[in-house]
Order: C-alpha cells, then structure tokens, then sequence
C-alpha cells in the first residue's frame, strides 16, 4: 500500500499527466484506465517466472533477471521474438524519457525558477537541458551499483522502500488532518530520510544487521508521521481558507 501510494499519487511522471487533463472528469479516468491496465502486469511480468521454473527447472535459471529473455530465444519465433524485443526497447524508453523530463521539470521550475524569477523561458529552456545531461551522466555512474542487488526487480521495490515512506507520510496526513503544517511535513520529510539512510547504511555495512525490505516502510512511515504529528502540534495550524481546497 505504502509503495503503490507513492507511486500513483505522488510520482512525478504519473502526476504530471493527471494534470494535463482537461477537466477534473477527464483525470479520474485517465487515473483509473491507468489502474486497469495493471491488472495484466500480473500475467505479463509475474507467471512467466513460474513458467521457467516448470520448463528448466527450480536451479537451471540462476540469474532471475535473464529468465524473460532466455524464454523470449527458447520458445518465440524470429518474427514474435523482434516485436516483443522492439517493444520491450519502446517501453524502456518512454519511462526513462518521462524520468527525465519529469526530474528536469522539477529542477527548472521549483529551484531555478524561484532562484531566479526573472528567467525567461529560453533560458529555463537550456537549464532543463543541462539538468537532464547532468542527470543522464549520474544514472550511468549509478547503475554498477544496481548489481549488488538479486535482481532488478529486488532494487526497485527495496530503493522504494526506503525513500518513498517520509513522502507519503506527508501526503496522507496533509489530506485527511488539517492540523499538520509545512514546518512539520518538512522535518518529517528530513527526519524520515535521516533513519532511512542510517537503515540502509546498517543494513548492507553491518554484519548480522538484517531488515527484510518490506519492514522497512511501515517503519519509516511511523517515524515520519510522528515527526509530522509532533512538530506541527507544536506550532500554529495552518488557516482553514488556505488548507480547505486540498484536504479531506
């Protein structure tokens, strides 16, 4: 639940979407389309491993990230095998393409924008480029590390784990109770990151130090959200007119 939420109601490049909509109406059924067409990822991403195992065997396949492609050169033909390779590249394209422009976006008009007000949109422009260089050169110098993990799957899910809890914490208290303030979202938000990191710091530096990645949300969600909770109990609530349009 922690990771989903985070992943359709706060990421980025799910988001900006939503807010292209044109109306309200439009929004909630893109989001719900959107919702629909996880279902199959069920029998697209999970069955196919269960499948290997009953074809090579339980040990045959080590490595659980080459299980899809030594199916996709075992069992296709020539011709099914270059539509599913051809879309698998589109697929991994068009995320890293929302990634990036997302992750620019956020670099050009919530820092240099209001760093710099006075910037026209030619040069916010050339700044989102260079912020998507920048940010293509360090996912290079990033991926080596993905190796250290099982599989990718494991790495997406445990990095979600890990720094998605504090984000959440922030959105589901600010919706549902009109007491939390900016000053508590922002320590909970620095607060949660702190453990999180030292979590992770233990947990792949300290011997006999061992977290299961899924323990790992609750935990950091319950640190975050009584940061939140106490930080903002201790100074003045935010006014209704100004909190009354985004909560619950």
């Amino acid at each position: 639940f922690l990771l989903g939420f985070y992943f359709w109601g706060t990421n980025q490049f799910i988001v900006q979407r939503t807010l292209a909509a044109k109306d309200l109406n439009h929004g909630r059924r893109g989001a719900l389309f959107a919702g629909l067409l996880k279902l199959p990822v069920l029998f697209i991403m999970v069955l196919p491993g269960t499948f290997a195992r009953v074809l090579y065997g339980p040990e045959a396949l080590s490595e659980a990230d080459k299980v899809l492609p030594t199916m996709m050169f075992d069992l296709l033909p020539v011709g099914i095998r270059g539509v599913v390779l051809a879309a698998l590249v589109a697929a991994i394209m068009s995320s890293v393409d929302s990634t990036l422009n997302s992750a620019s976006t956020l670099v050009t008009m919530d820092f240099v924008k209001k760093l710099r007000p006075d910037m026209d949109s030619g040069r916010l422009v050339i700044v989102g480029r260079i912020a998507t260089g920048l940010l293509m050169v360090f996912a290079v110098a990033w991926a080596p590390l993905i190796l250290n993990f099982p599989s990718l799957w494991q790495y997406l899910q445990t990095v979600l784990a890990y720094l998605s809890p504090p984000v959440v914490a922030c959105f589901v208290l600010g919706l549902f109770w009109t007491g939390a303030n900016r000053d508590g979202a922002f320590a909970a938000l620095i607060v949660g990151h702190i453990v999180a990191g030292i979590l992770a710091f233990a947990d792949w530096q300290v011997p006999g130090f061992g977290i299961q990645f899924l323990y790992v949300p609750p935990l950091l969600f319950g640190v975050s959200s009584a940061v939140l909770v106490g930080v903002s109990a201790a100074g003045p609530a935010p006014a209704p007119e100004t909190i009354e349009a985004y909560t619950w």
